[in-house]
């Protein structure tokens, strides 16, 4: 019996030292991947601002079109059709929109701007703080 217990014991403890052995062996291994994958995605990131310096908006949409004009959608609030009316309307830029009251923005936007904008300043907030952005990047 004593024999018995003894190779089961062995077995017990060699199994143990396996498991603590491959355990530590794989957690420094992801510890390692996982450092060296953080350290590429920041490689990444950094490359990807030096190639592509557009500063881009809290929708991730960029201040700027492929053209290098003033892309209104990165507006929260403005999509197509809205940035399509204020560009009819002669407003090209976030330093001409900025400078527009609400008055005007109604009066280009028509009835809709009522209907989906209840604070109307937001819009003109966000334009100016975009046209601060592009003049300090300039």
């Amino acid at each position: 019996m004593h024999v018995v217990a003894m190779f089961v014991l062995g077995l017990l403890i060699g199994w143990l030292a396996e498991w603590v052995i491959d355990w530590s062996y794989w957690r420094g291994r992801i510890h390692s991947v996982a450092t060296e994958n953080r350290a590429l995605k920041e490689r990444i990131t950094t490359f990807e601002n030096q190639r592509n310096p557009r500063v881009g908006s809290a929708k991730g949409i960029p201040l700027t079109d492929k053209d290098g004009s003033d892309n209104f959608q990165a507006i929260k609030g403005i999509g197509p059709a809205f940035s399509k009316r204020l560009h009819e309307a002669g407003i090209h830029t976030f330093d001409q929109l900025s400078q527009l009251t609400p008055k005007q923005m109604e009066e280009i936007l028509g009835a809709l701007f009522k209907r989906f904008f209840s604070k109307e300043n937001s819009i003109l907030a966000q334009a100016k703080a975009f046209a601060q952005q592009k003049a300090q990047k300039n």
